[in-house]
């Protein structure tokens, strides 16, 4: 029922997260001064296009949604390079050619273009006017500047590096978590800004990188938040690659909720304990250890005595408060590296590791001091009765989890018909 009540919230906040992606990208998509196209990419046609696009082409949007990207290029040149049915790749691709204005105009442009998602069937296409006079390159400050605001807005990490790895540009969001300056980081060796064992492993993913020409993705731990990495390639004209750009978005929150879900999915409600999901999980576990490792194992099943009895006479809460007590006993009777488990109404399940038969007697002996000590404080409306069994794994057998379980079962039910004899 928790897990279930969890969903709507998990997806509330997988929308609101994507409705934010959203407002990022049509804001970063409306105020760069590159023309910025989104195109299917297994025929090129025009998707979407910005505002700096509609003006220096000269088309609106219907008009372009009409069109491929080929139709911009002008038709005279025979050498130029078609962006349809390029290669499926994740790289991205520099390419220049000349494309032609509504009015017949044209100018030399520079094309930047990258496959987003295999599944998403979509291009971005930057297009940048290598036609612009040298007189507007003051204004070219200003556009870096607010570029460098807009790669500042963004809450995930971003910097830019060559093959050797100096980097060329980063962004706050880089340069605080690697908690150093940004002036700092500009022109460095990203190597030199890593601790030595990673700097090796870094160095080799981005080899790989450029041997061949895919993104790598991979979870970097810093400063205790998980972060999910990816390397892209930037190629240039030739096909070869010469900048790696690098993302990081901070994913500690969505492992954080990982485990609470496991914690969820392996815990008893109740006690505490391992629910029996947990106790198999973990024990199936711990006896491939035991082979690997010949390492010896008790399997302990337990029994707590007239739950029934105990819900009948005084109501199912002190039956909770029978359970909850029948499990601080057996937390307190065996070690923290032992699985202590709650797998059924009133039936615990304990795998002790690296224990054998050597252990039981004591074991039992702190059980039923643990259990005597509760009888004998005042106040308590039930007394607390446990019948336990055990069995030995014997590696020579090859007996599963439930063969152990088994014979732990028939030990305790033993205990339980001695233990009403002697009533």
């Amino acid at each position: 029922m928790t897990e279930k009540r969890k969903q709507p919230e998990r997806r509330a906040v997988d929308r609101a997260t994507l409705q934010e992606w959203k407002t990022r990208y049509n804001f970063l998509l409306q105020h760069l001064h590159e023309s910025v196209f989104v195109v299917r990419s297994r025929d090129g046609m025009i998707l979407e296009a910005n505002a700096t696009a509609l003006q220096t082409y000269q088309y609106s949007l219907q008009e372009f949604c009409e069109m491929f990207v080929d139709d911009l290029l002008d038709p005279s040149r025979a050498d130029e390079q078609p962006l349809a049915g390029g290669e499926d790749t994740y790289s991205a691709r520099v390419v220049r050619a000349v494309h032609r204005k509504k009015n017949s105009e044209i100018f030399p442009v520079e094309m930047v273009y990258q496959q987003k998602a295999p599944a998403m069937d979509r291009v971005l296409l930057l297009v940048r006017d290598l036609s612009a006079p040298k007189s507007a390159v003051p204004d070219l400050n200003g556009y870096a500047d607010n570029l460098s605001s807009l790669f500042n807005a963004i809450t995930e990490s971003f910097f830019l590096t060559d093959r050797h790895g100096t980097v060329i540009a980063a962004n706050e969001t880089f340069a605080k978590r690697m908690r150093v300056s940004l002036d700092k980081i500009l022109g460095a060796s990203l190597y030199d800004l890593l601790p030595a064992d990673v700097a090796v492993q870094r160095r080799q993913q981005v080899e790989n990188v450029i041997q061949n020409g895919r993104r790598e993705r991979f979870e970097d731990v810093r400063n205790r938040r998980h972060i999910d990495q990816v390397i892209h390639p930037v190629l240039d004209p030739a096909g070869e690659v010469a900048r790696l750009a690098f993302f990081g978005a901070d994913i500690t929150q969505r492992r954080e909720m990982e485990k609470e879900l496991e914690a969820l999915a392996f815990d008893d409600h109740l006690t505490g304990l391992y629910n029996r999901r947990g106790f198999f999980t973990l024990s199936k576990r711990e006896l491939n250890r035991a082979d690997r490792f010949e390492k010896n194992l008790l399997l302990f099943f337990a029994d707590l005595d007239d739950l029934k009895s105990i819900n009948d006479q005084f109501g199912h809460e002190e039956g909770d408060r029978a359970l909850i007590a029948a499990a601080r006993i057996l937390v307190q009777t065996f070690r923290s590296s032992d699985i202590v488990s709650r797998i059924g109404g009133d039936e615990f399940a304990i795998l002790a590791v690296d224990a054998d038969e050597d252990v039981v007697e004591a074991l039992l002996r702190r059980l039923y001091k643990l259990i005597n000590y509760f009888n004998a404080r005042k106040g308590q409306k039930f007394k607390l009765s446990i019948s336990i069994g055990h069995a030995s794994y014997d590696r020579s057998q090859s007996l599963s989890l439930d063969d152990l379980l088994s014979d732990a079962d028939r030990a305790m039910y033993h205990m339980k018909r001695v233990k009403k004899r002697r009533e």
